[in-house]
């Protein structure tokens, strides 16, 4: 029998409050499609659909070393295609404009759900033309405590038979396990009772610094080669927003963003972030890859910045028309905001686009 609508169980998961880290941007999604988005004191109120673009199969690019993402035709005939390779759902936004006193401010380019389970926007500033990458998590709500023989699946549906009603998912009933202190009861990574970690669970003290690899190719998958060390618990490698140890909150300082789609056949999407890991490191995502670099790239990424004037980004506003082909955008912290441009903003941004790439690819973690 064919499902009825076979989105609602993307909408049951979007349902929620989403947050910033630094609490800037608030989005609310509800499970009958409604969505509010609040930035820079601008407000948007709409409607959202979603696209699943989980199963879309990656394509090597050969001689151009981007991961292509393979284009479909949706229910509605419209092409579309990842922008992220973590991404697995599409926000289709009926209204994109965030408006402060009914005029226009922001528009949401793009908006996008990961694998790690977090929300997605870019948006663009329409009276500056600067570009504005939002991360946001979900904000935690307190569940109703089960009932006996209630069971509560991954897609938030309480239930008592074997399967879930929502989702078809069967029932994993959660183990316990027994600390030496003689408490017994639900698996978590420390003991309630007495603090004590769980067997095979790394403390601070158990954890060593391990050797960083290096990067690999663009089109191989693999383990993290590096990431931040928990400020609470000392667990390393963290990749997320929050500790796998302990679920503690991971803070993280992104300095540097460039970005790259092009409309080829298919379409294909790069883009590299840089954070700031210590005084004397930074980190580079790229797609699922992690890996060190040394702080000494942020002086030579400044002067790329002021050499192709996007430190200048307002003076170009609306001097230059949307490009077509695809684009490119370069975005810098500039001590209290992200700030930056795209091609069809700035002509320096597909430079300074190229040599940063090179700057950040190549450079090597002392």
């Amino acid at each position: 029998m064919e499902t009825q609508n076979p989105d609602y169980k993307y909408y049951r998961l979007l349902a929620g409050t989403w947050k910033s880290y630094d609490g800037a941007c608030t989005a609310t999604l509800t499970a009958t499609v409604g969505i509010t988005v609040s930035y820079g004191g601008a407000v948007l109120e709409g409607q959202y659909g979603v696209i699943s673009t989980g199963n879309m199969m990656t394509i090597s690019q050969g001689m151009t070393g981007f991961a292509g993402m393979l284009s479909f035709a949706n229910a509605s005939g419209d092409m579309t295609y990842k922008h992220n390779p973590n991404e697995d759902i599409q926000l289709k936004l009926g209204d994109r404009s965030l408006k402060d006193g009914g005029q226009t401010v922001f528009n949401i380019d793009f908006a996008w759900h990961d694998t790690s389970d977090r929300l997605h926007f870019e948006l663009s500033n329409v009276n500056t033309g600067s570009i504005v990458h939002l991360t946001l998590d979900r904000e935690a709500v307190a569940a109703e405590p089960l009932k006996e023989g209630e069971y509560r699946c991954e897609c938030g549906q309480v239930f008592t038979s074997r399967f879930c009603p929502n989702c078809g998912s069967e029932r994993k009933e959660k183990g316990s396990f027994t600390c030496e202190c003689g408490y017994t009861g639900p698996v978590s990574n420390f003991c309630p009772e007495c603090g004590k970690p769980r067997p095979g669970i790394q403390t601070r003290s158990a954890v060593t610094q391990p050797a960083v690899p290096e990067m690999p190719d663009d089109n191989k998958t693999s383990e993290p080669e590096a990431g931040w060390t928990c400020p609470e618990c000392g667990a390393m490698l963290q990749t997320g927003d929050k500790c796998t140890g302990c679920g503690a909150d991971i803070r993280k300082e992104p300095l540097f963003a460039i970005s790259e789609y092009t409309t080829a056949n298919p379409p294909s999407y790069d883009g590299i972030t840089i954070w700031k890991f210590s005084d004397t490191r930074l980190i580079m995502q790229r797609g699922e890859n992690y890996r060190f670099i040394p702080a000494t790239v942020i002086e030579p990424a400044m002067e790329i910045i002021r050499k192709y004037e996007i430190d200048k980004w307002e003076e170009y506003k609306g001097h230059l028309s949307g490009m077509m082909g695809g684009n490119r955008s370069v975005s810098y912290w500039d001590g209290g905001k992200m700030a930056g441009a795209s091609m069809d903003q700035m002509p320096g941004v597909s430079g300074a686009y190229f040599d940063l790439k090179d700057l950040f690819t190549t450079a090597q973690d002392g």
